[in-house]
C-alpha cells in the first residue's frame, strides 16, 4: 500500500523545463497572525479525520473505505471552513470487468452532506490538485498517467454546475482568485519553481516569476497562502527541511528552516497553509519513520512547534485550516 500510494503522488510532480533566473531577499512580508485555533483535517487511505494542531483529539468525519482499493487522492477546504472537496476513487464491478471510478465530491466539514459534482469513467484518469476558491468555483485538474499521459484543467461551481474545460496544462497550485498559477518541480538535477500571471498571453499565463534552487536540492509540491499574496515551496537541502517564502507582488523571497537533523535515506514531504496566510503544517514520512510526522510552523516569527506522530506511515497529507 505504501508503494502504491508513493508511485501516486510521484505522478503529481511536475515535468517542465528548467528555469534560468533566480531572486531572493530578505524583504517578504508575512502577513500578521491570526491567533484563532487552526483546525487540521488529514488523510488516512480512504478516511478524511479531523485533528487538533498539537496531534489531539482526532476524530473520522468521512469513511469510504470499502476494499483495499479505495482511496481519497487529494482534498480542499472551503476558504470559510465549512465545506471541504475532495477525490474519491473506487473499485466497482466484479473481475475481471472492474472499473476504478473517479469522483471529485464535495461534504461539509463534519462529513455530511455528501454530493458528487464530477466522475470520470476513463479508468486510466485520475483527479488532483483541487482548489476550493472563495468565489464558491472548484479548480481541479484530471490527468492520465505513463508516457503518453495529458492533463487538463477543469472549473466547476460548489452546487456541481458549470464545468468548464479549461484546456491542456498542469499546476502545482493556483491562486484562490485564479490570476496566478504555481509550478514547482524537480528535472534531474535541477529544482526550479516559476509563476504565471495568467491574466497573460491570451489566458495561456506569462512568466510572472523564476527562481531556480543549488543543485542537488529537493524540491516538494509549493502552495499558494490563502489571500495569494505569497508563494511557499518546500525543499530538501543535506539534512534539512526548508521554505522558500515568495512575496508575489515583489518578486522577493527568502528562505526559513524548518526541521533538522534528517538522515540521507528516502523521504517524501507535503506542505499546506492555513486560512491565516502564515501558518502552516509539512508532514514528513520516510526511511526512518515508523510513522509519519507533522510539523506546525509560523513563517512570520519562524517557529516550529514540536512534531506530533500520525497513526501510520500512509498519512502523507495533513491539511491546515
Amino acid at each position: 500500500m505504501k508503494n502504491a500510494k508513493l508511485l501516486f503522488k510521484s505522478a503529481l510532480a511536475i515535468l517542465a523545463l528548467a528555469l534560468t533566473s533566480c531572486s531572493a531577499d530578505d524583504s517578504v512580508a508575512v502577513a500578521s497572525e491570526d491567533t484563532s485555533e487552526m483546525r487540521l483535517f488529514l488523510l488516512d487511505t480512504a478516511r478524511i479525520k479531523t485533528i487538533s494542531a498539537i496531534g489531539t483529539n482526532e476524530q473520522t468525519v468521512l469513511d469510504k473505505q470499502r476494499d483495499l482499493n479505495s482511496y481519497i487522492a487529494s482534498m480542499s477546504i472551503s476558504p470559510d471552513g465549512t465545506k471541504f472537496v475532495f477525490s474519491e476513487h473506487q473499485t466497482e464491478g466484479t473481475f475481471p470487468n472492474q472499473l476504478y471510478k473517479k469522483r471529485l465530491k464535495i461534504a461539509n466539514s463534519d462529513g455530511s452532506g455528501e454530493a458528487e459534482l464530477y466522475s470520470n469513467p476513463d479508468n486510466s484518469t485520475h483527479i488532483g490538485n483541487i482548489r476550493f476558491c472563495s468565489d464558491g468555483k472548484i479548480y481541479f485538474e484530471t490527468y492520465t498517467i505513463g508516457n503518453n499521459g495529458f492533463r487538463k484543467k477543469n472549473l466547476i461551481n460548489a452546487d456541481g454546475t458549470g464545468l468548464q474545460d479549461l484546456g491542456f496544462g498542469n499546476y502545482t497550485d493556483i491562486s484562490d482568485d485564479r490570476i496566478f498559477a504555481l509550478l514547482s518541480y524537480t528535472t534531474g538535477t535541477a529544482a526550479s519553481c516559476q509563476i504565471l500571471d495568467l491574466r497573460g498571453d491570451g489566458g495561456a499565463g506569462s512568466g510572472h516569476h523564476m527562481e531556480n534552487f543549488a543543485a542537488g536540492i529537493e524540491i516538494g509540491t509549493g502552495r499558494f497562502t490563502n489571500n495569494g499574496k505569497l508563494a511557499v515551496i518546500p525543499f530538501k537541502e543535506g539534512s534539512e527541511i526548508k521554505v522558500r517564502i515568495i512575496d508575489v507582488a515583489a518578486k522577493t523571497s527568502t528562505s526559513k528552516t524548518l526541521v533538522t537533523g534528517l538522515s540521507s535515506g528516502w523521504l517524501h514531504y507535503e506542505l499546506s497553509m492555513s486560512k491565516d496566510n502564515n501558518r502552516g503544517v509539512i508532514t514528513l514520512t520516510g526511511g526512518d519513520y515508523e510513522k509519519s510526522k507533522t510539523y506546525v510552523f509560523n513563517l512570520e516569527t519562524g517557529e516550529v512547534a514540536a512534531p506530533f506522530e500520525n497513526n501510520d506511515e500512509n498519512i502523507f497529507s495533513v491539511y491546515a485550516y
